[in-house]
């Protein structure tokens, strides 16, 4: 009986978890506000299982420098790093010391969902269409929808951030831009130390 509750809750997490995704993109404010009331840490693993199939497929395909357990585990501090700076930043700016850790660090694992997305479709173009591309009316074509599209998940990326930034540390809207200009601040040298080892050119945040 109780595998079965196991079996049931595990694929309950799976459905709700895909309803999540397609609803984060179609109404980003609501499916936000929603996980910020859960604390199911299997929608959570299957965040970070994607991410680290993410990185296994996307090797096999182009073949990263280093071995992708490795990007996958700094991927990992990069996201543990990141739900910590903006919860620590909370805890430092008001009067409330505990934070509650699980719907933290799902609403963060959702704002990687934009993310995920872009690194998928950048993988899977570079095996369809590898470069170098030509300049022809057909590369130019190409070029243009691959910035729309990058454009487009960027300003996804950036509303997800916003979300989980504010559901997060309940801050108002200037306190949220400051915070989120501090956290970048912080993640450009550390984003350019990564670069330098030759780890990441973007790095997965």
């Amino acid at each position: 009986m109780d595998f079965e509750k196991i079996i049931s809750r595990v694929g309950s997490s799976i459905v709700v978890f895909f309803h999540r995704v397609v609803r984060l993109a179609l109404s980003p404010y609501k499916t936000m506000r929603s996980i910020a009331r859960d604390d199911d840490m299997i929608q959570l693993a299957l965040i970070i299982m994607s991410i680290g199939g993410y990185f296994y497929i996307a090797d096999k395909l182009r073949q990263y420098e280093h071995h992708p357990f490795l990007l996958f585990s700094l991927t990992l501090v990069h996201f543990l790093l990141t739900v910590g700076f903006f919860a620590l930043l909370r805890m430092a700016t008001t009067n409330e010391k505990e934070i509650k850790i699980k719907p933290a660090l799902l609403i963060f694992g959702y704002a990687l969902i934009p993310t995920l997305v872009w690194f998928l479709a950048n993988s899977w173009l570079y095996y369809v269409l590898p470069p170098p591309r030509t300049v022809s009316l057909l590369g130019k074509g190409f070029s243009i929808l691959y910035i729309s599209f990058s454009i487009a998940i960027l300003i996804w990326k950036i509303i997800t951030m916003y979300l989980a930034v504010r559901l997060v540390t309940r801050f108002a809207f200037y306190r949220i831009i400051y915070s989120m200009l501090l956290y970048g601040a912080c993640m450009i040298p550390y984003s350019l130390f990564l670069y330098s080892l030759r780890l990441f050119r973007i790095p997965f945040l």
